[in-house]
């Protein structure tokens, strides 16, 4: 009886599994590099330094800011994508599998993977002096 029910328990985490869960999970690395290095990066409440990488949920866009110093702020869209892997591989789940990789956010893949931004120096302009 033991066994029959580890079995059973198996089969049934086996069979509602979505592939593109298991294959690439629902988080996905991205990472930022800017020249020159060491400008501030914030993705979504994440912060950090170039070169930076970040863990990011593959279900949703988000927008990165580099800004350093001296130089203009840099705004990166990274957007989900959807990924073919979720339908191929879940052939023979059908739609089980299907509905798990959408609902974890593993049916997606995000665009781009890598940021290289070269920020551009700011203009500074002087004011011409008033006379008194």
């Amino acid at each position: 009886m033991r066994t029959l029910a580890t079995i059973l328990s198996l089969s049934l985490m086996w069979v509602t599994t979505g592939c593109a869960t298991i294959v690439h999970g629902n988080r996905q690395t991205v990472t930022i590099d800017s020249e020159p290095t060491g400008a501030s990066v914030r993705i979504d409440g994440l912060k950090g330094k170039t070169p930076f990488s970040a863990s990011l949920a593959r279900n949703q866009d988000y927008v990165v800011s580099i800004k350093k110093e001296g130089y203009k702020e840099e705004m990166i869209q990274i957007t989900k994508s959807f990924s073919g892997l979720s339908i191929i591989g879940n052939i023979l789940w059908l739609l089980v599998g299907v509905v798990i990789d959408f609902a974890s956010g593993s049916a997606y893949n995000l665009n781009p993977t890598k940021v290289d931004v070269e920020l551009e120096k700011e203009v500074v302009t002087s004011s011409p002096e008033t006379p008194e």
